[in-house]
């Protein structure tokens, strides 16, 4: 009996595209893209998904979308689905959803949503009302488009000043926009001030929370400062950072793994700017012999995110080497099956990309 084909919509594609894409940590480009994302299927120990299939779905122009039900089910396993009706039905109600705020997929049409209607015009009391109602829900699936709304919204306007002052309290603007969706470019305008205006009230000395989102934005800063060599800025925030609050690798591993390890990359990053070359590659081994230390008792995700971070640290620097970025290849050389063969053997600087786990680089669309 011949498998049964799906037809699926274009909106139904790209949501499985880049949730793939979410879950191997890279865009899917080319055949040997195709091809290692083949071979991660069969490692997570679903059946075979060959390399023409993939890329015929994902990168063949034109094609009819209309790919076997039996593939669909284990693309939706990969993403940690029971099954295709398990992913539909979620990607059906999160449809809905955003229809409700009149985003349309028709690419042809130059329809607004409401959302950034509002955003766009000041008009931002009945986006207040609706961003309340977020507020008290678990369904993270509706939490994420609403950010990504809001994301793309201030990302096209003009000055978000106002926005960040009403709505950077909100938990879901918190949680979801500035972290998860985190603008490390600061392409977003205004984005310096929305970030302040999110470390503002926070309570460090008393609340792990809040001393996580205290490093998490401030370090957000530290990092845009450095690389526009804002260099007053950075000296006055490392100050801050690393002489006066001072963190240790145990205080460190009381946050968040994201927080703690732009922490570390930060510092790396502050010893040379206060031309402490020694002390620069003193901590950095330090934190090779904490790594080595604990690597057995770090989820892949924690690696990849400790490699990313300190990996771009090493990258951005001047005075860090290729030794240093061997070592730290070395170190984390097992994390390289996962990606592209192409890949693999490349330098620190084209590695690093691959890991980069922020969910603002993931809005992919193929083609």
């Amino acid at each position: 009996m011949p498998k049964p084909n799906f037809i699926l919509t274009d909106y139904q594609k790209n949501e499985l595209y880049k949730k793939i894409c979410i879950k191997i940590g890279f865009a899917i480009r080319t055949k040997s893209d195709c091809r290692k994302v083949s071979e991660l299927i069969v490692q997570a120990g679903l059946p075979v998904v060959s390399e023409s299939t993939i890329y015929r779905l994902f990168l063949l122009k034109h094609y009819a979308n209309q790919p076997y039900l039996h593939t669909l089910n284990i693309f939706a396993q990969f993403c940690g689905f029971n099954d295709w009706s398990d992913f539909e039905t979620l990607q059906n109600e999160t449809e809905d959803f955003i229809f409700g705020f009149g985003k349309f997929h028709n690419k042809s049409n130059n329809f607004k949503s409401l959302i950034a209607v509002c955003v766009h015009s000041d008009e931002l009391k009945p986006l207040e009302y609706y961003t309340e109602q977020f507020e008290d829900t678990s369904l993270t699936h509706l939490k994420e488009k609403f950010a990504e709304e809001i994301f793309q919204a201030v990302l096209t306007n003009k000055n978000n000043e106002l926005f960040f002052k009403r709505f950077y309290h909100f938990s879901v603007i918190r949680e979801y926009f500035f972290e998860i969706l985190a603008d490390p470019t600061f392409s977003i305008p205004g984005y310096e001030e929305g970030i302040k205006y999110y470390l503002q009230d926070l309570k460090y000395e008393t609340s792990i929370k809040d001393l996580q989102d205290l490093v998490f934005g401030k370090c957000l800063l530290f990092r845009h400062y450095f690389v526009s060599k804002q260099i007053e800025k950075a000296n006055e925030l490392g100050c801050f950072l690393f002489s006066e609050l001072n963190l240790t690798f145990q205080q460190l591993e009381a946050i968040h793994v994201f927080p703690m390890a732009r922490y570390l990359a930060c510092k790396l990053m502050y010893l040379e700017l206060q031309q402490k070359s020694q002390q620069a590659y003193d901590f950095f081994d330090l934190i090779c012999t904490e790594l080595r230390n604990k690597i057995t008792i770090l989820t892949i995700e924690e690696q990849r995110i400790l490699f990313y971070s300190i990996g771009e640290a090493l990258v951005l620097s001047a005075v860090f080497s290729v030794f240093q970025q061997q070592q730290l290849k070395d170190l984390f050389s097992h994390l390289f099956q996962s990606l592209p063969s192409r890949v693999q053997d490349q330098n620190l600087a084209k590695i690093v990309p691959y890991f980069n786990k922020n969910s603002s680089i993931f809005q992919f669309n193929q083609g």
